[in-house]
């Protein structure tokens, strides 16, 4: 053990030692829990073969296709293109000097699914809960919080003089490839979807006051039983045309978040290769980075130890 490392640790103040030790702990215990959740990732990435849409099972499985929008292409938070997809944040630089830091204010994602698409049929993604990298990722700097790109900003930034706010934006274009590895079921629609859709829109005539007025036959500003019933009755009745409909449109296969917690869901439109090489930086970096930390951190305690 070199001398000034057995010096420093027998030297420290008492409080600022362990505080400093269980705070290595502390990170390097983080560290190394990503490390090894990057190569239990790893894993499953080679180990989960590629279906194909139209015969994959129900389940956990590895789907890799283009990206098509759900409906229609949605404007980007941002930057307003058309994207099947979108996340984006708005950080603002706080501080001065050496504690100047990015602080994020705003973020958020779209909230609708897209389509995946690989030749034998199509697949909605459901995108909540996932790990999405997007190979279509833009920074910008601002002096206006949400303010646009401009060659003038891109240069201010470049040269250190860029604005107060930053704005990242990250898309899923249409045609994008796609590599997803989540949970794959087919929906199967019943009564209890059924009764779903029934207790859904009383729940939004119960909130409107115009339907509430419409319910009200008597006019005497109460819902009577004989007004709830007569409700409830068309609610079923909308319901059973709804489903009549929905059973005409080929029923398409979604994939989404498992429920298991050694089930990563993973959405990449950067290729599988660039997934792969990522989690493999993130295994090898955490799991060195906190045995380091560790063997630090033990090795400091050994030594104030020892000269007690």
């Amino acid at each position: 053990m070199p001398d000034f490392f057995v010096h420093l640790a027998q030297g420290a103040d008492s409080g600022g030692f362990w505080v400093a030790v269980l705070f290595g702990l502390g990170v390097g215990g983080l560290l190394l829990h990503q490390g090894l959740s990057a190569f239990w990732r790893l894993r499953l990435i080679h180990d989960t073969p590629t279906a194909r849409v139209r015969s994959a099972a129900q389940g956990y499985v590895e789907l890799s296709g283009e990206a098509r929008p759900l409906r229609a292409l949605v404007p980007a938070h941002l930057t307003g293109i058309p994207c099947c997809w979108y996340r984006w944040r708005i950080e603002q630089q706080r501080g001065s000097g050496r504690s100047r830091k990015w602080v994020t204010i705003e973020q958020g994602e779209a909230e609708h699914a897209f389509l995946l698409e690989d030749g034998t049929g199509r697949c909605v993604v459901e995108p909540k809960g996932a790990s999405i990298r997007c190979r279509l990722t833009e920074r910008w700097s601002s002096r206006v919080k949400g303010g646009g790109r401009s060659a003038a900003f891109s240069l201010a930034e470049f040269i250190g003089l860029g604005g107060r706010y930053r704005m990242v934006e990250e898309r899923v274009a249409e045609a994008d490839p796609v590599y997803v590895l989540g949970h794959l079921e087919t929906p199967r629609r019943g009564a209890r979807e059924r009764e779903a859709l029934i207790r859904q829109l009383l729940l939004r005539w119960k909130r409107d006051p115009a339907r509430r007025a419409q319910l009200d036959r008597n006019g005497d500003g109460r819902i009577d039983i004989a007004d709830w019933e007569q409700a409830q009755a068309f609610a079923a009745w909308l319901a059973n045309q709804a489903e009549r409909r929905v059973a005409l449109q080929p029923v398409l296969p979604r994939i989404g978040a498992t429920k298991e917690a050694r089930q990563p869901f993973l959405i990449s439109t950067a290729g599988e290769a660039a997934l792969v090489g990522h989690s493999r930086w993130q295994a090898l970096g955490g799991t060195l980075g906190g045995a380091l930390l560790g063997i630090v951190a033990f090795a400091a305690i050994a030594a104030r130890l020892g000269a007690e």
